[in-house]
């Protein structure tokens, strides 16, 4: 009996069930964003300012309680950040940006505050790997550092500093405008100025996905970008374990601090009217352009009939800032500014810089000039208008009890040369890569020059008290 082989082909069925995307959620969004641009001792820029601003309307679109505060000290920037410390929480996630002067040593990054002396030593300047320590001791959900400034390092000779190694908590993101031992750009095109980082980052802050997938995409845009092909590369570094975007959606808790609608409510101020006693009456607008800053405009509503020919001027005796008189148009600064203003004209501006300084209310002179023609008389009338301390000046003040936090940020007894800006003057076409601007610090006293000594120091990483 013959036996035969029979074959088969069989179908064999696979099913792939696709695991459900996780949705994360923060109990809170706070971000602190830090701009220097105008520096006492060292080469100005032009873009930090502009670049604070653009990332801090992105960021509250997102959900984002903001802080953002440009030219700011030593002393300045830690309280600052002290103060943002404390409003991090278990489950929030905290975002801190820095643009301006900077350095790299060892994987240690330094910002430079505006007050810094030339030379500058490491005690002069704050680690930004400090900050982010203690960003972790809060159990957040979201770290994220992202640092718009140069990672060079002038003086090879000088001591190694102590690193503290990351905690392995896998909720920590790094984004570095520019690679190790390199210079971040900053590009001029005309009157406008925008760091290379910030020209793409703004494209995709607020792209719904992981944010290292997000900064990857930033990674490429500058890769692809002529002007800085060869000279700039952004970096990326992170620990992050779960796929948590910076858009996800606020789930506060009852006793969270951080409600996006009520932190706005404290950023904005309401308009007020006035009269003066000729009978003249005139509106008063106030536009935060960042957390210390705030453009002040008046328009006047209603003119009697008997007088002609007003005008109106802002100013303040204390404070040391640019005015503008039946402004239409604003100058460099104030128009690239004041892009996120209601477009209504004035008849006078008033731009108040260095609000975190304040100790008292701020007290505002609106001067009317104006023809009487029953006299034929010319006139002036006087009115001062209080204008209440803001919460920024609560906020940085250390004599305030707005928030309670006795952590300092710092290095002690350190040494290094003086660096060169971070914004070379090479053309890359038509565009121009970095600048001087004219800027001022806001009628900081210029602190005590450093010891001229370059000799190498042990790098101390204590508080301060």
């Amino acid at each position: 009996m013959g036996s035969s082989l029979s074959s088969y082909n069989a179908l064999v069925f696979v099913f792939v069930v696709k695991r459900p995307k996780e949705t994360y959620f923060a109990v809170g969004k706070v971000a602190l964003l830090i701009g220097n641009n105008g520096y006492l001792n060292h080469p100005n820029l032009l873009a930090p300012m502009v670049d604070v601003s653009e990332l801090s309307v992105l960021l509250r679109k997102i959900g984002f309680c903001v802080v953002s505060l440009v030219d700011l000290t030593r002393e300045e920037m830690l309280r600052a950040v002290n103060q943002f410390l404390d409003l991090l929480d278990k489950g929030v996630y905290g975002l801190f940006y820095y643009a301006g002067h900077g350095y790299e040593r060892s994987g240690r990054n330094y910002m430079v505050p505006v007050d810094a002396p030339q030379p500058y030593r490491p005690e002069n300047c704050i680690s930004v790997q400090k900050i982010l320590q203690q960003m972790q001791d809060r159990k957040t959900a979201l770290n994220v550092v992202l640092l718009d400034t140069c990672r060079k390092w002038y003086n090879s000779d000088c001591a190694l500093s102590k690193v503290t190694p990351q905690k392995p908590l896998g909720n920590t993101v790094y984004g570095y405008a520019t690679s190790e031992n390199a210079e971040a750009y900053e590009v001029q095109d005309g009157d406008f100025s925008s760091g290379i980082f910030m020209t793409y980052l703004k494209k995709h802050i607020m792209d719904d996905k992981k944010v290292t997938h997000m900064l990857e995409a930033v990674l490429e845009d500058i890769g692809d970008d002529p002007l800085v092909k060869g000279k700039q590369v952004m970096e990326i570094r992170h620990t992050l374990k779960e796929s948590r975007s910076l858009t996800d959606k606020v789930c506060p808790s009852r006793n969270m601090r951080l409600n996006s609608m009520e932190w706005e409510q404290h950023r904005n101020l309401p308009r007020q009217k006035v009269k003066f006693s000729c009978g003249v009456e005139a509106e008063l607008r106030f536009q935060p352009v960042f957390s210390n800053l705030i453009h002040a405009f008046a328009k006047l509503t209603y003119t009697p009939a008997h007088l002609k020919d007003m005008r109106v001027h802002l100013y303040n005796p204390d404070m040391a800032e640019h005015s503008l008189t039946n402004c239409t148009k604003l100058d460099r600064d104030d128009s690239i500014l004041a892009f996120g203003s209601d477009g209504e004209k004035a008849d006078s501006m008033l731009r108040l810089s260095g609000l975190q300084k304040l100790q008292n209310d701020v007290i505002i002179k609106i001067d009317l000039h104006y023809t009487n023609l029953t006299s034929g008389m010319h006139a002036q009338d006087t009115l001062d208008h209080r204008i209440p301390t803001t919460w920024v000046a609560r906020f940085c003040n250390k004599d305030t009890a707005f928030m309670n936090n006795d952590h300092e940020l710092g290095t002690t007894n350190g040494c290094c040369l003086p660096r060169t800006q971070c914004s070379p003057t090479t053309n890359c076409s038509d565009n121009k890569l970095g600048a001087n601007h004219p800027g001022n610090a806001s009628g900081m006293p210029i602190s005590v020059q450093s010891k001229s000594s370059s000799e190498p120091e042990e790098n101390d990483e204590r508080h301060f008290s």
